[in-house]
């Protein structure tokens, strides 16, 4: 009985391990997003980031990437 609980929480463990070191889910997925609606342009992706962050100072890296991304889809229709 011991074996395959100990299974278990390695695999859990490892898991967390895994979605760690990839910084977790939002921020890396945010600014991905982002930098794939720019075409890639990586200095464009940065602009649009720092225009949400000096437009609300008190936000995270990763949600001024979310509203960047919303206002650009927003304003390119």
């Amino acid at each position: 009985m011991a074996e395959p609980l100990a299974v278990i929480v390695f695999v859990c463990v490892v898991a967390a391990a895994f979605w760690w070191a990839r910084g977790g889910s939002r921020p890396a997925g945010a600014e991905a997003r982002l930098l794939r609606i720019c075409h890639g342009n990586e200095a464009q992706a940065e602009r649009l980031i720092q225009g949400e962050l000096s437009r609300a100072p008190d936000i995270s890296r990763s949600e001024a990437a979310v509203r960047a991304a919303a206002r650009y889809q927003r304003d390119n229709r």
